[in-house]
């Protein structure tokens, strides 16, 4: 495996600092818009101090309306975290070993925490949120080695919504480019979702590999069965052969041997484009959760004992 994380593959969970990704601000949604910080921050130092337990070296940090950011107060909600003190958790992540990375979605179907800026898709006003939002983020982390923009699911998930933005291939292909070149202009590398169904909303194959840089890293993502008649697991194989890096993303969301097998099978079939795993539990940081949130812990954990037994 490619060594990305201080001289190792990664090793990474996703967890949710911030939670309005999903139900937009005053429209129905099973998972609604909050008005307030929701994520239990004992419960979110209890579960971080863990990972290093457990073969973790990184974390990649949901955002959406966690901090307080000054170039855009207003996306923030009653208890967002000012920046000092969202440095001084940064801090403690680090002293622990971890490698903390942000994360962002700037999907249309995802971006709730963009509030009314999410229906200017399109606009000058949209583009500049965008580019201060991640210019102040990769200040905030000091650089980071990579930015996660999301930017998946797009036509897939708008369902619920009053009213739903759409972009064609080419405007989602040039918005995308845009947040891509942010960050490589600060000296860091974005990184994306992407599945086979996703590929389309960027106009195909052909046009994906156009305009997608090779130097953005893929995440792929599956949370079932891994077998090779499964399309979104044969995507694992298309992104090595059209040249990306990947972390593949597994879960156990769905399946509790999904971590297992698919550090099985992408050990088997990836020879130059793995860089790591993540695990996404997808469960809010609220308390009641926790179980939860230590199964996923724990299953990655040993799947990567069991798979790598040569990685510490």
């Amino acid at each position: 495996m490619k060594k990305i994380i201080n001289g190792s593959p990664m090793w990474a969970t996703l967890l949710h600092l911030g939670t309005n990704m999903w139900g937009r601000k005053g429209e129905y949604h099973p998972t609604p818009y909050s008005d307030t910080l929701k994520t239990d921050m004992k419960l979110w130092r209890q579960l971080t101090s863990e990972l290093p337990k457990h073969g973790f070296n990184t974390v990649l940090i949901d955002m959406g309306e966690a901090v307080k950011l000054e170039s855009h107060p207003e996306l923030a909600v009653t208890g967002s975290l000012d920046k000092k003190e969202f440095a001084e958790e940064l801090a403690r992540l680090r002293s622990l070993g971890l490698t903390p990375l942000p994360k962002f979605n700037f999907s249309n179907a995802h971006n709730a925490w963009l509030q009314d800026y999410a229906l200017m898709v399109g606009t000058e006003t949209y583009n500049k949120v965008c580019r201060d939002v991640v210019e102040e983020t990769i200040d905030i982390f000091n650089k980071p080695e990579f930015f996660h923009l999301g930017l998946e699911e797009e036509n897939q998930y708008q369902e619920y919504f009053d009213v739903k933005v759409m972009r064609s291939p080419n405007k989602k292909t040039e918005d995308a480019k845009a947040l891509f070149k942010v960050c490589f202009d600060n000296g860091v590398r974005p990184w994306m979702w992407v599945d086979f169904k996703s590929v389309e909303d960027f106009g195909g194959e052909e046009a994906f590999r156009k305009n997608i840089s090779k130097d953005v890293l893929m995440s792929n993502y599956h949370y079932g069965l891994v077998h090779e008649d499964i399309p979104w697991v044969r995507f694992y194989r298309t992104l090595e052969e059209w040249g990306y890096d990947q972390v593949p993303t597994c879960s156990t969301y769905t399946m509790s041997s999904n971590d297992r097998w698919t550090m099985a099978y992408c050990k088997e079939h990836l020879t130059n484009t793995l860089c790591g795993y993540m695990t996404a539990s997808w469960l809010k940081t609220y308390p009641h959760l926790y179980y939860g949130h230590m199964h996923d812990i724990y299953t990655f954990g040993y799947a990567k004992k069991e798979v790598y037994p040569e990685e510490r």
